[in-house]
């Protein structure tokens, strides 16, 4: 079993807000995203906070080039580059969400190619979008999944949550968190021993240590993240009360330690240099397992200087010779791969490293995706890695350090040795084992061989549970058009059923639009009044407007229309 200690699984819908927007626009432009798609993406994200909504490819595209036209000095930008741009009928056109994917797909890719300039590897428009589309999923088991799929069926992720707290929209703001807390849980259940979840915290949230604290003690999270530059320093008495308590429960700390990445102010990025742990790594917190994501950035490995005394690399270097439980990880490590000769530095200090016996399980192995999709798949990453290094040092960093940092039972090989699973992980079997008889899938098996209990997989998918309102919904409604066959299938079966394969849809009838799909929509709605109350950003009006556009169309399935129902209702259990 390899374990990736460093990805993310959470969805647009649990972490955005106006902060986040404005955070993850940022972001884009340190990755040399071009400005006018910045702001056209930043624009699409903006109208999503204020009517939520979970869009396809096609979707996205179309509202993105629809975005695109609308930002200040677009006009400008055609006129310059009339020639490179030969889709300037298409975005300046209506209708855009009826043209064809590919149409739509290389209109983008004209614009794009004309915005940035060829040899820049960053920025890509379709990794970008494909990293929103990754985002933009209803739940954050089928995010999990995404990554999932691109590994070994005994491979694991470390979940790290995130929190980009949002001070003047406080309760959309703990809403959203709260709906990432239990969306993180369920794919842990949906996906056992596959998923292994890490609590962010934020100390500017009031409620951060209880919240915290009961995730942990439930089993449910193996351990904490923090993301320094987001506003907060380390050395806090806030912080400090986490740090006696994982010390205390036994929990491994991750934190954000790179130049780059999110934050909330330039300033802010120093508050993640690792020179501040000094003083919080000593006397009764000495032994905290804490673990500096991104090793300080990729050039600690990729430049002659990266590992020098002062710097942030160097600084972590020596932490984990110093410190008995002080660890690294290689997440987003990429820029290297454009540089032979820095590739090659990387790599051959990489191997030079893993030959310290004390460092052999120190340094992990991290992808950072999903954002990693803004460059690369997980697939990729995971290929590079191993590519590059022998067989022996990949296991290093990929089976024997993670499991160490997470606390698995270890035998010998040079480092600390526990015959059984340390604190954080027995929770979290514990956890696993209370809810035996409902996960989504088998566990892998490590969690068998340790917990020693009879799994059954009767989970139903956290986008399609009988328990939820939106499900509900549109299966009954549904149910009164399926044929005898569908019907046979069960709820179940009913999940993929697509709109257009239900025989209500006729476009020939002359009542198809104006009366059957208005009055599927009407009768949609009320039905979900009934359990909850509109989302910001909807009414009766526009979501009967945008359910009648979805049955005309027919070509959600039965599933993404629960989501979408999810997104214009706030119900007391959200699809998450």
């Amino acid at each position: 079993m390899h374990i990736n200690v460093h990805t993310h699984i959470f969805t647009l819908r649990t972490v955005l807000s106006r902060e986040a927007v404005r955070v993850m626009a940022q972001r884009l432009t340190d990755r040399g995203v071009p400005d006018l798609l910045v702001r056209a993406l930043a624009r699409v994200l903006e109208r999503l906070l204020d009517r939520p909504e979970v869009l396809n490819e096609q979707e996205l595209l179309a509202r993105l080039l629809g975005e695109l036209r609308q930002v200040s000095g677009f006009d400008r930008f055609v006129q310059d580059n009339l020639s490179r741009v030969p889709f300037n009928v298409v975005i300046r056109g209506d209708a855009l969400e009826r043209l064809p994917l590919e149409t739509l797909r290389s209109a983008l890719d004209q614009l794009t190619s004309a915005m940035a300039p060829e040899d820049d590897p960053r920025g890509r428009p379709f990794d970008i979008v494909a990293t929103l589309r990754l985002a933009m999923k209803g739940t954050i088991t089928e995010v999990a999944d995404e990554l999932l799929d691109q590994l070994e069926p005994e491979d694991a992720i470390v979940a790290l949550m995130m929190d980009i707290r949002a001070e003047d929209e406080p309760e959309r703001d703990l809403r959203n968190f709260r709906l990432q807390i239990e969306g993180t849980r369920e794919a842990a259940l949906q996906r056992p021993g596959r998923v292994l979840p890490f609590f962010a915290v934020h100390p500017g949230r009031p409620e951060h240590f209880a919240l915290m604290r009961e995730g942990i003690e439930s089993g449910a999270f193996l351990g904490v993240k923090l993301y320094p530059s987001l506003g907060y320093e380390i050395g806090s008495p806030e912080l400090r009360r986490v740090y006696a308590f994982c010390i205390e429960a036994d929990v491994p700390v991750l934190l954000h330690c790179s130049h780059g990445g999110f934050y909330r102010d330039k300033s802010f990025v120093d508050y993640c240099d690792p020179r501040n742990w000094d003083e919080v790594l000593a006397g009764e917190l000495e032994n905290l397992r804490v673990c500096f994501a991104h090793f300080g950035g990729w050039d600690s490995l990729g430049t002659p200087g990266g590992l020098a005394e002062g710097t942030w690399g160097g600084t972590i270097l020596r932490l984990m010779r110093e410190r008995p439980a002080v660890y690294t990880d290689l997440a987003f490590h990429t820029d290297q791969i454009h540089d032979p000769a820095a590739e090659d530095h990387y790599f051959r200090t990489l191997a030079g490293l893993l030959d310290e016996d004390r460092l052999s399980r120190r340094i992990l192995f991290g992808s950072d995706s999903w954002l990693l999709r803004m460059e690369m798949t997980e697939a990729l990453f995971w290929r590079y890695f191993r590519e590059k290094m022998s067989e022996v040092d990949f296991r290093k960093i990929a089976v024997r350090g993670p499991r160490s940092f997470l606390g698995f039972p270890e035998e010998g090989g040079g480092g600390e040795t526990t015959p059984k699973p340390r604190a954080n992980l027995q929770r979290h079997l514990d956890f696993l084992t209370r809810h035996a008889s409902q996960v989504g899938a088998y566990p892998t098996a490590w969690v068998q061989q340790l917990t020693g209990v009879t799994f059954e997989a009767e989970r139903e998918p956290a986008d399609w549970r009988r328990q939820s309102v939106p499900a509900r919904a549109i299966y009954a409604l549904a149910r009164e058009y399926m044929s005898g066959s569908q019907r046979n299938g069960g709820y179940a079966a009913g999940r993929d059923l697509r709109l257009r394969d239900l025989r209500y849809w006729d476009p020939r009838d002359p009542n198809f639009e104006g009366q059957t799909c208005l009055g599927l929509a009407r009768d949609l709605v009320g039905a979900c009044e009934d359990h909850g109350d509109y989302a910001h950003g909807w009414d009766r009006n526009r979501a009967i407007e945008r359910l009648h556009e979805v049955f005309r169309q027919g070509e959600k399935t039965l599933v993404k229309v629960a989501g979408l129902l999810d997104m214009i209702f706030h119900f007391d259990r959200a699809m998450v």
